[in-house]
């Protein structure tokens, strides 16, 4: 069965760097794409989370990516769609996407 590739933005903190954190640790095996505003902030998450879980080593990657930047977006999304095609899921810590998706799934 192939790698599967999960690309999670807001990745260098909070919530998006525990989701990176459960994917690491889980038995299934996974290529994470760290997303982030400042690449050099997802770039030290990476090490973080390689120092914590050695076997993510090669299997995660930093990408620069601004949510709320629809150039941002573009450009990542060609750079996520010319290396890593295609994307198995995308997670988004954005407190606005929790709600949406609470206020989707909760009566």
């Amino acid at each position: 069965m192939a790698t599967k590739i999960i690309l999670v933005t807001g990745a260098n903190t909070g919530l998006g760097l525990e989701i990176v954190k459960a994917l690491c640790g889980s038995i299934a095996q996974y290529e994470i794409l760290l997303g982030g505003r400042s690449l050099d902030k997802v770039k030290a998450a990476v090490s973080e989370i390689v120092t914590s879980f050695p076997s993510a080593e090669g299997r995660v990657t930093a990408i620069q990516v601004d949510v709320e930047d629809d150039d941002s977006i573009a450009a990542a999304f060609d750079t996520v769609k010319n290396k890593y095609t295609p994307i198995d899921s995308s997670r988004n810590d954005k407190p606005t996407v929790v709600e949406i998706i609470l206020g989707s799934n909760i009566t």
